[in-house]
Protein backbone atom coordinates (compact mmCIF):
# COMPACT_ATOMS: atom_id res chain seq x y z
CA UNK A 1 0.00 0.00 0.00
CA UNK A 2 1.20 3.46 -0.95
CA UNK A 3 -0.42 6.87 0.27
CA UNK A 4 0.10 10.17 -1.51
CA UNK A 5 -0.65 13.44 0.01
CA UNK A 6 -0.15 17.12 0.78
CA UNK A 7 3.35 17.39 3.40
CA UNK A 8 1.39 20.26 4.71
CA UNK A 9 -1.66 18.55 5.34
CA UNK A 10 -1.79 15.25 7.47
CA UNK A 11 -5.05 15.30 7.27
CA UNK A 12 -5.94 13.93 3.26
CA UNK A 13 -4.27 10.96 1.67
CA UNK A 14 -4.49 9.14 -1.24
CA UNK A 15 -4.02 5.64 -0.48
CA UNK A 16 -3.67 3.22 -3.43
CA UNK A 17 -3.72 -0.41 -2.40
CA UNK A 18 -2.58 -3.04 -4.72
CA UNK A 19 -4.09 -6.30 -5.89
CA UNK A 20 -7.31 -5.28 -4.35
CA UNK A 21 -11.31 -4.60 -6.18
CA UNK A 22 -14.01 -3.08 -5.29
CA UNK A 23 -14.86 -5.49 -2.48
CA UNK A 24 -12.01 -4.12 -0.54
CA UNK A 25 -12.05 -0.78 -1.38
CA UNK A 26 -16.01 -0.70 -0.64
CA UNK A 27 -16.05 -2.11 2.47
CA UNK A 28 -12.93 0.27 3.35
CA UNK A 29 -15.20 3.28 2.30
CA UNK A 30 -18.07 1.88 4.44
CA UNK A 31 -16.31 1.97 7.74
CA UNK A 32 -14.40 5.13 6.58
CA UNK A 33 -17.35 7.30 6.54
CA UNK A 34 -18.80 5.28 9.55
CA UNK A 35 -15.84 7.18 11.56
CA UNK A 36 -16.69 10.77 12.97
CA UNK A 37 -13.57 12.00 11.97
CA UNK A 38 -13.57 11.19 8.43
CA UNK A 39 -15.44 14.09 6.42
CA UNK A 40 -14.90 12.63 3.21
CA UNK A 41 -14.10 9.28 2.04
CA UNK A 42 -14.14 7.71 -1.56
CA UNK A 43 -12.33 5.27 -3.89
CA UNK A 44 -11.89 4.02 -7.13
CA UNK A 45 -10.60 1.21 -9.05
CA UNK A 46 -9.00 3.52 -12.29
CA UNK A 47 -9.64 0.92 -14.72
CA UNK A 48 -11.18 -2.99 -14.87
CA UNK A 49 -8.26 -4.82 -16.16
CA UNK A 50 -5.84 -3.20 -13.20
CA UNK A 51 -5.98 -4.79 -10.01
CA UNK A 52 -5.49 -1.13 -7.47
CA UNK A 53 -8.25 0.76 -5.81
CA UNK A 54 -7.41 4.23 -4.81
CA UNK A 55 -8.85 5.37 -1.48
CA UNK A 56 -9.04 8.73 -0.85
CA UNK A 57 -9.25 9.93 2.75
CA UNK A 58 -9.70 13.53 4.62
CA UNK A 59 -10.26 13.76 7.73
CA UNK A 60 -11.34 16.72 10.33
CA UNK A 61 -8.19 16.78 12.09
CA UNK A 62 -10.25 17.36 15.06
CA UNK A 63 -7.80 16.00 18.30
CA UNK A 64 -5.12 15.24 15.58
CA UNK A 65 -7.16 12.87 13.88
CA UNK A 66 -4.62 11.61 10.64
CA UNK A 67 -5.45 10.46 7.24
CA UNK A 68 -3.04 7.69 7.80
CA UNK A 69 -4.91 7.11 11.61
CA UNK A 70 -8.01 6.91 10.35
CA UNK A 71 -7.21 4.48 7.28
CA UNK A 72 -5.00 2.41 10.04
CA UNK A 73 -8.46 2.18 12.02
CA UNK A 74 -10.01 1.11 9.67
CA UNK A 75 -8.51 -1.39 8.19
CA UNK A 76 -8.61 -3.06 11.56
CA UNK A 77 -12.49 -2.75 11.90
CA UNK A 78 -12.61 -4.80 8.14
CA UNK A 79 -10.16 -7.44 9.77
CA UNK A 80 -12.31 -7.18 13.20
CA UNK A 81 -15.36 -7.83 10.71
CA UNK A 82 -13.75 -10.73 8.36
CA UNK A 83 -12.68 -12.92 11.47
CA UNK A 84 -16.24 -12.78 13.42
CA UNK A 85 -17.77 -13.79 10.04
CA UNK A 86 -15.27 -16.67 9.61
CA UNK A 87 -15.86 -17.87 13.10
CA UNK A 88 -19.29 -17.32 12.79
CA UNK A 89 -19.80 -19.47 9.48
CA UNK A 90 -17.19 -22.48 11.49
CA UNK A 91 -19.47 -22.22 14.08
CA UNK A 92 -22.51 -22.65 12.04
CA UNK A 93 -20.95 -25.96 10.02
CA UNK A 94 -19.90 -27.64 13.06
CA UNK A 95 -23.67 -27.40 14.15
CA UNK A 96 -24.85 -28.31 10.71
CA UNK A 97 -22.65 -31.48 10.51
CA UNK A 98 -23.23 -31.77 13.80
CA UNK A 99 -27.26 -32.55 13.04
CA UNK A 100 -26.66 -34.48 9.86
CA UNK A 101 -24.86 -37.10 11.85
CA UNK A 102 -27.72 -37.65 14.28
Amino acid sequence: MSAAGRASASNEATFTIENEDHTLGNALRYVLNANPVVSLCGYSVPHPMERKVNVRVQTTGANGATAQGAMRDALLDVISVCDHVHETYERAETEFSKKGKK
